[in-house]
């Protein structure tokens, strides 16, 4: 199968001859070069077959064989993945193909020496495409080499150079890099202790530890949910785990959320557990990356640490996967194949049998519903759950972003030296820019939808295709009204923090400031040795963290993602409230949370903010039972786009009454219009259903007979199997 990235290859596989002098080298699973066209590609061997082809067939021959070969399992898995989630077989085997390390030759060598910075005086009035401000999110302000630069930010190296040609970039010298890794140990008899002491466990974690331990020891496949209140110890029952799997001579993958996450587990797994770690994260470079697969594949490394794609990693005897946070949806991959790690774990362990562990504060529902068995961590480690306080913005004065009570909560935090976290999940200063007069919303053109007002380039950005726009000085429509912006986001909330608290105190963490993992980490470390300070942010200060010395977290507005059109709208704002409370009074110093909202009577929100778990999920599973969602029913959503707006709601129209013979009533919805993307028209067709397997067979037979004609016309046709997105 060659990799192609060529989505209307769908599940095709080609055939090609053998020379004699690789008959013994190639087998099922080896990573070989062939011709494909005017092109050399790379490919995998899925199948051998027997005898000799007539001369008539014209097979070509391969062209060379690397040394480098997917084990079967992971062969079968990428199958299994393609079938589960309508994805071509292709996009899968990419996901567990060994990283390319590249091919020899002068100027690639000079190409990949290369390095880039931002530079001191860029033109914030260009307009960029979305690869090229994912590449200046991904390189900060550091300087970084090309060939890393483009693995981390998923792009070529032509849209680097476009940045240089734009004067956004520029070529500089080398920079001296640390070795992020320590270097592997002997493999002796004590190799398989622990490298630092096991803390001792209070009564609730030793008996969760002792539970999972036993349900560990079945060979079958286990599924549980440990369900701990933040600060409650759950990375250690991770750990206590993992020591297991390597005393039992097995392998284990503890996954995280975010990127910005994973050093910090790696760095506490390592001190652990030595160099028996590896890391596979996003920010690794090519290099890092394929010197982290080797040493898992040859079993040097028997754990691995690292976000989604580490769910494929190589591991010899795999016994067990941890999922960290494992309510979080950045587990779910947006493009295909739309896999999610916790369901991919499960797939992998139900074949050689193990214990699947999701760890979280606040669990999905599906997790709830799914979990073959949940065990409970109700206390802290260390310190009590902070109280929560209502303020309820109806009845505070108009203009300013915090109310006088968080106002005052605040200072009186930075008076004693403490630290705070700020939570407001808007970016930019104004989530949109509207006329007072006809009450336009500015809308990028490519998009129709409404453009983000940032302070710092004093340019609207579409956050969908990076877009940007001057802001005019009067409304486009009408022509005569005054522009307002509304929906203040975290940059307007650092303008006011600043005048409250001086300037260096103050440290933002959103993805418009933080580029890279290791900008993040810096950031972190400069506000843990700062005293007072806030740290303000989005929904990335909500996850993981832990600072001994914030007591106060304030929530500035708890309403931003209440009213999306998603039936996760309740379930997202409850697990955000609830973990971002969890970040105040983790150690000895009491804490306390602050929320500010408009809608206090809010189911999901009244009861986060009272601490009713129970009672939310429970209301929530009979909700979704009775208006047919997950997890009581698999979901698919099909989406069609294309340039023309004709061309795209035809398709859907078409694809919709396809289906509608061979399903049940209440099982098709749509088709509907969505917003205009990137330039592209588009539709969207949902198919739910209580039997997953009958619908997924039915929608891919569909889009294996449309997606081809559908092509030819200029139709772009996606399918996403358990959708977490619906804009």
């Amino acid at each position: 199968v060659p990799l192609l990235r060529l989505h209307h290859l769908g599940h095709r596989r080609f055939d090609y001859l053998v020379p004699l002098e690789m008959d013994d080298t190639v087998a099922i699973g080896s990573v070989v070069y062939v011709p494909f066209g005017r092109r050399t590609v790379r490919a995998v061997v899925v199948a051998e077959g027997s005898g000799s082809p007539p001369p008539e067939t014209g097979l070509r021959a391969l062209q060379s064989v690397t040394p480098q070969k997917v084990p079967a399992a992971l062969l079968r898995l990428a199958e299994s993945v393609a079938q589960r989630y309508l994805a071509s077989y292709e996009s899968c085997l990419r996901l567990v193909v060994p990283p390319e390390q590249g091919k020899g030759g002068s100027g690639a060598g000079r190409a990949r020496g290369q390095w880039v910075t931002r530079t001191p005086v860029p033109d914030e009035r260009l307009s960029l495409t979305a690869k090229q401000r994912s590449v200046l999110e991904a390189l900060g302000e550091e300087a970084f080499p090309v060939g890393a630069l483009c693995e981390r930010a998923g792009v070529g190296r032509g849209v680097v150079r476009a940045l240089i040609d734009k004067d956004l970039l520029m070529l500089c010298e080398p920079q001296p890099q640390v070795a992020e890794r320590p270097a592997p140990a002997a493999d002796t008899a004590s190799a398989w202790a622990t490298t630092a002491p096991m803390p001792t466990l209070w009564p609730g974690q030793a008996e969760a530890v002792q539970e999972l331990l036993n349900a560990y020891d079945d060979p079958a496949f286990v599924r549980r949910l440990l369900w701990g209140v933040t600060g409650s110890g759950k990375t250690e029952v991770y750990l206590r785990l993992i020591a297991r799997a390597l005393q039992r001579h097995e392998g284990a993958i503890l996954l995280v959320p975010e990127i910005a996450l994973t050093p910090q587990m790696i760095a506490r797994v390592r001190e652990r557990f030595g160099p028996r770690v590896a890391a596979l994260h996003s920010g690794l470079t090519r290099k890092e990356r394929a010197d982290e697969y080797q040493r898992i594949a040859s079993g040097e490394a028997r754990i691995v640490v690292g976000a989604r794609s580490a769910v494929f990693a190589p591991v010899e005897r795999l016994s067990l996967v941890i999922v960290d946070e494992a309510h979080e949806s950045s587990y779910k991959q947006e493009e295909e194949p739309r896999y999610h790690a916790v369901d991919v774990a499960a797939m992998r362990l139900a074949e050689t049998g193990g214990m699947l562990l999701e760890g979280t504060a606040t669990p999905s529902v599906e997790s709830v519903h799914a979990a073959g068995g949940t065990i409970r961590l109700a206390q802290r480690a260390l310190g009590e759950e902070p109280p929560t306080e209502v303020v309820d913005m109806r009845r505070q004065g108009p203009g300013l972003l915090l109310a006088p009570y968080a106002r005052e909560a605040l200072a009186a935090t930075m008076r004693r030296g403490e630290q705070a976290i700020v939570l407001l999940n808007r970016r930019g200063y104004a989530a949109y820019v509207h006329c007072d007069s006809c009450g336009h919303a500015l809308a990028c053109h490519d998009c129709e939808l409404t453009l983000t007002y940032h302070s710092r380039s004093r340019r609207l950005v579409c956050h969908h295709c990076g877009r940007t726009y001057a802001q005019p000085v009067r409304c486009p429509s009408c022509g005569e009204g005054p522009l307002t912006r509304g929906s203040p986001g975290t940059e307007r909330l650092a303008t006011e923090l600043k005048a409250l608290v001086p300037r260096e105190q103050v440290f933002q963490m959103d993805s418009d400031v933080i580029g890279g993992g290791r900008r993040v980490q810096s950031l972190l470390k400069s506000f843990a040795h700062t005293h007072p300070a806030v740290l303000l942010g989005t929904q990335m200060v909500a996850k993981g963290h832990d600072f001994p010395d914030v007591t106060l977290v304030l929530v500035a507005d708890a309403d931003t993602g209440l009213y999306l059109p998603d039936f996760r709208a309740a379930e997202r704002t409850f697990q955000l409230l609830r973990q971002v409370a969890g970040r105040a009074g983790r150690a000895e110093k009491p804490g306390r949370v602050v929320v500010q909202t408009w809608n206090p009577d809010v189911p999901c929100i009244r009861m986060a903010l009272e601490q009713e778990e129970d009672r939310f999920y429970q209301e929530e599973l009979r909700a979704r039972r009775r208006l047919g969602y997950p997890p009581f029913t698999q979901m698919i959503r099909l989406v069609t786009a294309a340039r023309e707006p004709d061309r795209a709601q035809a398709a859907a129209s078409y694809l919709a009454e396809r289906l509608a013979p061979h399903l049940r009533p209440k099982e098709l919805w749509g088709p509907s219009r969505l917003p205009t993307l990137r330039g592209k028209a588009r539709w969207h067709v949902l198919v739910a259903a209580s039997d997953g397997g009958r619908v997924r067979r039915l929608v891919g037979q569909a889009v294996e007979q449309l997606a081809g004609p559908y092509r030819r016309r200029g139709v772009l046709l996606l399918v996403d199997v358990d959708p977490y997105s619906f804009g």
